[in-house]
């Protein structure tokens, strides 16, 4: 009769490692659970981003890393292609968590999505406001043609911040022209078909190297205003605290890693072949992205940053009054469970 020492002992007398046969047998003789929790999978999570950029960078090292695989889980990133449909995947069951622009998901909850902002993404962006070679300050775009993502888009309101700070009225004062993309707009700057814009990275370096006016970053002009946010399925989310918690978690723990300035060419390593983009392009996004504090090391959202967001999209007409509290966008217990 074979017993569970001797099939054991079978498997592992290759190794030569008799004290770990007993050692083995022993401890699942007394915790036959064992066996199941070490070789138990990790659960899949199913994550709808808009594409595979800097605003999931930390996401993408914990993926590389194994943080995410160390506290359970599997993450399956799958590209939406826009903030939106990444929120419409969510809120449809399609996807359990996923990455948006921050204003897009309360413009979805305040509509009805069942969804909720878990844990912050990019706190502060990176994109600049870069303008034609002839325009060398933001006073100079008086009288130009100006185009950001959308009348309802984040560069919008970043364009009507800064242009304020610098005495301009941001809608009399120039043209405003749109369009979402970003590689769309550098485009129309590079053509001339605008005489300034609002880039990301790396199209931001691009319209640099060829020859454009870097005006400077927009993001500090709204103070704090989080960019990206992840969002989960409010039916997954009560089905599955535990998970968020550790997805937090490993979110964290890769925000700290790459924060260091050691890991600074592994990182960028893996955001150039995960976003396939250049190197130098990677490394540049990772000096900025530190320059700024892009990154929350907590994933906390703060209360009076929601009501910030919320503010500016009453004023703009985006959501309607009375304003909701931030409770009803951002669910802060897996963030705060990961802290004690």
């Amino acid at each position: 009769m074979l017993t569970l020492s001797s099939i054991l002992a079978r498997k592992l007398r290759p190794l030569g490692s008799a004290i770990a046969i007993g050692t083995l047998a022993a401890t699942l003789a007394l915790n036959p659970q064992a066996a199941v929790a070490q070789t138990a999978p990790p659960v899949t999570v199913t994550a709808a981003v808009i594409g595979v950029s800097i605003s999931i960078w930390p996401a993408i090292v914990a993926n590389e890393k194994k943080f995410f695989e160390e506290e359970g889980i599997k993450l399956d990133i799958v590209s939406a292609g826009a903030s939106a449909r990444a929120l419409q995947q969510v809120a449809a069951g399609v996807a359990q968590v996923g990455s948006s622009s921050m204003v897009d998901t309360v413009r979805a909850i305040d509509a009805g999505a069942e969804v909720k902002v878990f844990t912050n993404s990019l706190a502060v962006a990176t994109h600049s406001l870069l303008a034609s070679k002839d325009i060398k300050s933001v006073k100079d775009l008086k009288g130009k043609r100006i185009m950001t993502g959308g009348q309802g888009d984040i560069t919008n309101l970043w364009w009507k911040a800064m242009a304020k700070h610098h005495g301009l009225d941001p809608e009399k004062d120039v043209q405003l022209l749109y369009s979402g993309s970003s590689g769309s707009r550098m485009s129309a700057l590079l053509a001339g078909g605008v005489d300034a814009t609002i880039l990301s990275t790396p199209q931001s370096f691009k319209a640099a190297q060829e020859g454009m006016t870097d005006l400077g970053p927009v993001a500090p002009f709204l103070g704090e205003f989080p960019m990206m946010i992840w969002h989960v399925n409010d039916d997954w989310a009560k089905k599955n605290e535990k998970l968020l918690v550790a997805f937090v978690k490993a979110h964290n723990k890769a925000v700290r890693y790459m924060s260091e300035p050691a890991n600074r060419q592994e990182v960028s390593e893996m955001l150039a072949k995960a976003s396939n983009s250049g190197l130098d392009d990677a490394l540049k996004s990772w000096d900025i992205s530190m320059k700024v504090n892009s990154f929350v090391p907590d994933g906390a959202v703060a209360a009076s940053t929601v009501d910030r967001v919320t503010a500016n999209l009453l004023e703009s007409g985006d959501i309607k009054a009375p304003a909701k509290p931030a409770s009803v966008y951002y669910d802060g217990r897996y963030v705060q469970s990961v802290g004690k």
